[in-house]
């Protein structure tokens, strides 16, 4: 397996957002801007050779990092209104990053969210990665590494990677 390019992105604001990339972000929670706008720096750089493999491109996101913004405003919700946004629901779901990249670009490749610690997650994700590109579930793969710092900041570092 062998890396064609990194791209970095950290505790992005839907403000930070190219206008292109805001639409329909507006309820999204912070980790999603941060992986997307990594994942589009890589796209875009990369287009040519994506644009023929659109199905055979996947992603897997792993570290301590989840959508624990939107998360704490859905507990605030459920406790002083009884109720909770549909959309926000889905936003919260730790697999929202990916899947709102695979839906803007297309990606229809297989995708994995491992939330647990990078040290841990990084062997099984490389396995898997190597498995898929091997056995040609996947021609090019987005490994995100999406981390909490020390005050809660998100660090992203994405990965293109192929065989």
């Amino acid at each position: 397996m062998k890396t064609i390019d990194i791209s970095n992105a950290n505790s992005l604001t839907y403000s930070d957002l190219d206008e292109t990339l805001r639409r329909g972000l507006k309820s999204a929670d912070p980790l999603v801007f941060s992986v997307l706008e990594s994942v589009n720096a890589l796209q875009q750089r990369h287009l040519g050779a994506l644009d023929a493999h659109r199905r055979n491109v996947g992603m897997i996101q792993y570290g301590s990092a989840f959508p624990s913004h939107l998360t704490a405003r859905i507990v605030s919700d459920i406790q002083t209104r009884s109720r909770v946004s549909p959309v926000d629901f889905i936003n919260a779901n730790a697999g929202a990053p990916l899947s709102i990249c695979c839906t803007r670009y297309g990606f229809q490749g297989p995708t994995l969210v491992l939330t647990m610690p990078g040290t841990t997650a990084r062997p099984i994700a490389d396995s898997l990665a190597q498995h898929w590109l091997q056995s040609g579930q996947a021609d090019y793969l987005f490994l995100c590494r999406a981390e909490f710092g020390p005050d809660r900041a998100i660090e992203v570092e994405t990965q293109l990677v192929c065989l």
